[in-house]
């Protein structure tokens, strides 16, 4: 199966932290981080005020059902530091499920596609540019869904600075 993961950062060394993250969850023996997204560098979304967030989205190979992949993601966040504090504070790393193959999950501790993937263009940019063609289990598109968000701010491409686990300077 595949799904496709949405990676964001505002505290500390936020680049490192994403690679860091990246590399944790290629590392997993049932995932394999096979594309990201450039980085892109974006407002923060409700919450209290904070700094800008890096954010890029990866798509992943995985044999791990959703909530097993789900533990992982947490995983990952509790090994790079993730407090979860404030409810959109700032963090280390969050690292959520966007879309996982075509399927739908509705269960009160995972909701995929993500719940609000459709009003982020922090997470529907990189997504895009990671999956072009990808569409919503209903089946419609997603960058149609970016359109009806237009016009899009905040959200700035700041070139690809994380890599592929393994395979520095492979972009995609």
């Amino acid at each position: 199966m595949f799904a496709f993961l949405g990676l964001g950062s505002n505290l500390g060394d936020s680049l490192g932290t994403l690679q860091a993250a990246v590399e944790r969850l290629d590392d997993d023996p049932d995932t394999r981080v096979d594309a990201i997204s450039g980085v892109y560098q974006t407002d923060p979304v409700g919450g209290p005020d904070q700094d800008d967030f890096c954010n890029l989205a990866a798509r992943v190979a995985t044999r791990r059902s959703p909530r097993r992949l789900l533990a992982l993601c947490q995983d990952v966040e509790g090994a790079l530091g993730r407090v979860r504090a404030v409810r959109w504070g700032p963090r280390t790393i969050d690292v959520d499920i966007l879309l996982y193959s075509d399927r739908t999950v509705s269960r009160k501790d995972l909701q995929v596609p993500h719940p609000r993937l459709l009003e982020r263009p922090f997470a529907l940019i990189p997504l895009i540019e990671v999956a072009p063609g990808q569409r919503l289990p209903d089946g419609s598109s997603l960058t149609a869904a970016l359109a009806a968000l237009a016009p899009v701010e905040g959200v700035r491409a700041i070139g690809t600075q994380v890599h592929l686990p393994g395979r520095a300077g492979e972009q995609r």
